[in-house]
């Protein structure tokens, strides 16, 4: 099928790996598409393969064992597929479940693409909670080294993502941020002479019910805090930034991407919390398959949308999401055999490839 050539001239160009094993990624991630899920019992049973199932779930197991890729692969591929503009907007969040006692606890970085996120960097944590600013640190230093901090335009995380030393490292790099923080931290700057409750500058504003921008030091770092109380909101939005921007309550909530992102590659995607892997580095790959998965189901979402704009109902939302429509065409063809579905959708203009192994 063509799509599936254009996906494999796609892996050979940009993997250093020998044909055959990269031809199996590509009927693991076929054969993905098919049964949207990670398990790799129905992976085996989907497989395009004359061999038996348990051969086939074996071979399965031994290429997740066996193989190592380098990380900035992703980096490559999400750049040359989608673009970005002169800067780029970093989310950063944490995805986790249990399988029996063994926590998955999964730190992903991406970048904001369109209402999504596009995972870029991740690791698996070795415990359960929250992750250390050691993690944090390990994982955006990868990502300076990649793209260049002068390429991120900011750099987005909810309230998990806070402490003294992990705002000194952002300072430091030279890392702009959004990030929320509790209604109750004790800042300087609101009340002269001593600390108060952030939530304070609430009350002290009148009827107003945002403010942007306001100077304070919250451990011992110059920050520029903004809150808003919506109406019907349980508590206040409260983020700090280490710059003033323009409008940042609103530049905050595209945050919301990396949510969307989990939820294509969990409940409403391909059930990433359905393997049974347990093993930190083999969830790492297998975040890479799902990574590469992800990236070609929303491209070719984001052709079709383009070339047939998806419905908006009278309530204002569309009918799907780009990511869906990408995911339910590429399964449409799969399972019909019917590549006219994807007439048109080539993504090798913005790959920079014309043919196998070709660079235009």
């Amino acid at each position: 099928m063509r799509q599936i050539s254009e996906l494999e001239t796609t892996l050979v160009h940009f993997l250093d790996w020998n044909k055959s094993r990269i031809f199996f990624l590509i009927q693991v991630l076929q054969a993905l598409f098919m049964v949207r899920t990670v398990n790799l019992t129905q992976i085996a049973q989907a497989f395009c393969s004359s061999a038996k199932e348990e051969s086939v779930y074996r071979r399965i197991q031994r290429f997740f064992a066996d193989f190592s890729f380098d990380m900035s692969f992703i980096v490559i591929l999400a750049c040359k597929f989608f673009t970005w503009g002169e800067k780029c907007v970093l989310l950063l969040d944490r995805t986790n479940w249990k399988w029996g006692k063994t926590h998955i606890n999964i730190l992903v970085l991406s970048i904001e693409h369109l209402g999504i996120g596009i995972p870029i960097f991740w690791t698996v944590l070795k415990k359960g909670g929250t992750s250390s600013t050691k993690d944090r640190t390990k994982i955006l230093k990868k990502v300076i080294k990649a793209l260049g901090k002068e390429k991120v335009r900011v750099l987005l995380a909810d309230r998990e993502f806070i402490g003294e030393e992990w705002f000194r490292f952002l300072i430091d790099q030279e890392i702009p941020f959004i990030i929320r923080i509790k209604q109750n931290s004790m800042v300087e700057g609101i009340r002269e002479g001593y600390s108060v409750p952030v939530a304070t500058l609430l009350g002290m504003q009148g009827p107003r019910k945002k403010i942007e921008n306001y100077p304070i030091v919250l451990w011992k770092h110059r920050l520029f805090v903004s809150v808003e109380h919506r109406k019907g909101a349980k508590e206040p939005m409260i983020v700090v930034s280490n710059l003033e921007f323009s409008s940042p309550l609103k530049l905050y909530r595209w945050r919301w991407g990396i949510e969307s992102l989990f939820e294509c590659l969990k409940t409403r995607g391909f059930r990433m919390e359905e393997t049974h892997m347990t093993d930190p580095e083999k969830i790492e790959k297998l975040l890479f398959i799902l990574a590469i998965a992800v990236c070609w189901a929303y491209k070719i979402g984001e052709l079709q949308a383009r070339k047939m704009p998806i419905t908006v109902k009278k309530h204002g939302r569309k009918l799907k999401s780009i990511f869906r429509l990408g995911l339910d065409l590429i399964r449409l063809v799969l399972f019909k055999e019917d590549e006219s579905l994807l007439r048109g959708l080539t993504v090798f203009p913005y790959l920079g490839l014309t043919g196998r192994g070709g660079v235009a």
